[in-house]
């Protein structure tokens, strides 16, 4: 565990430690210099896998924690914690986190969304590129020297096709520009569409049915957990492709053989942790184009997240 101390730029700093998960942080210079200017003590885990046992460790001295999705905060952990005031958390989702437990506790969590927006559309922009040119088959088809022989379908174009968007927040509406540069059209669900009149909206099934490429985009919750199943991936129009750049638990994931038994025309797009250890991967198949979670944590998006975690951190706490 690595201790850190003040710099004393701060005259007042917080008291007591401010604890963070992420090895990786210090090297963000701005973000770590601040932790260092506003807290008594900051204390950094020596090595990811360890950082809940290190944090536990420390005891009610800890006043702030910032973490990653990796770390799961709950009931066991808090209750090592009676300091603690403020969790910041370096992504968008809370998943990781039983906010139930912390609502209890009185500790106020702090996110970063939006932060990343940019990455995950350009990243979900790739996978359909990638899906609708055929970019797997076509390296494999390359390496193996068949060439086009070694490529069961086409490539196919984007222009004219209807994409399918489930959410509408700061990653969906990223992502409209670059579809629209390929003249696609977009077509938007979500729960709330009184709530954004400029984006072209229909029903839930309505968008299964006309979409060529469908990417999802919504937090995962029970009302979304387990969403896309074998029910509305049958709406799909033929051939159509798959994004899901937000939590795998979206589709249904115990279905997901039975609906691509149904369905083998569809082809999909994943990122998330865990893909192989689940048998997500060996259900989806060799056709599926599979990333571990990386969507969001481009060089400059997760040094954007940190500074935003650790700015928010330190204004809840500051007297």
């Amino acid at each position: 565990m690595t201790v850190v101390g003040t710099s004393g730029a701060i005259p007042i700093p917080i008291p007591g430690t401010v604890f963070v998960a992420l090895p990786d942080l210090p090297g963000n210079i701005g973000a770590f210099g601040l932790l260092k200017d506003s807290f008594t003590e900051v204390r950094v885990a020596s090595r990811r896998d360890r950082a809940i046992a290190e944090l536990t460790a420390l005891g009610p001295g800890v006043c702030a924690a910032v973490v990653g999705v990796k770390e799961r905060i709950g009931p066991g952990v808090l209750d090592a914690l009676p300091g603690l005031r403020v969790l910041g958390s370096v992504g968008t989702g809370t998943d990781h986190l039983d906010l139930a437990a912390l609502r209890e506790r009185g500790v106020r969590v702090v996110t970063t969304p939006g932060v990343n927006s940019v990455s995950v559309a350009e990243h979900t922009m790739m996978m359909i590129l990638a899906l609708a040119k055929r970019a797997l088959s076509g390296h494999r088809a390359a390496l193996t020297g068949e060439d086009r022989a070694g490529m069961p379908e086409p490539p196919v174009e984007l222009r004219g096709r209807c994409a399918g968007l489930l959410g509408a927040g700061a990653t969906a509406r990223a992502l409209l520009p670059l579809l629209r540069a390929f003249g696609m059209e977009p077509l938007v669900w979500t729960r709330t569409p009184d709530n954004h009149p400029d984006l072209p909206t229909a029903g839930l099934e309505e968008v299964f049915r006309r979409s060529d490429v469908l990417s999802v985009h919504l937090p995962l919750a029970d009302a979304t957990r387990g969403l896309v199943g074998p029910r509305l991936l049958g709406l799909l129009p033929p051939g159509a492709l798959v994004v899901n750049t937000a939590r795998k638990e979206i589709l249904d994931l115990a279905a997901l053989p039975e609906a691509i038994a149904a369905r083998p025309d569809l082809r999909f797009a994943v990122d998330d942790f865990g893909l192989s250890a689940d048998g997500t991967a060996a259900a989806l198949g060799s056709s599926a184009l599979l990333s571990p979670h990386t969507a969001g944590v481009t060089a400059e998006s997760l040094a954007a997240m940190q500074d935003s975690a650790v700015r928010q951190t330190i204004d809840l706490l500051r007297p």
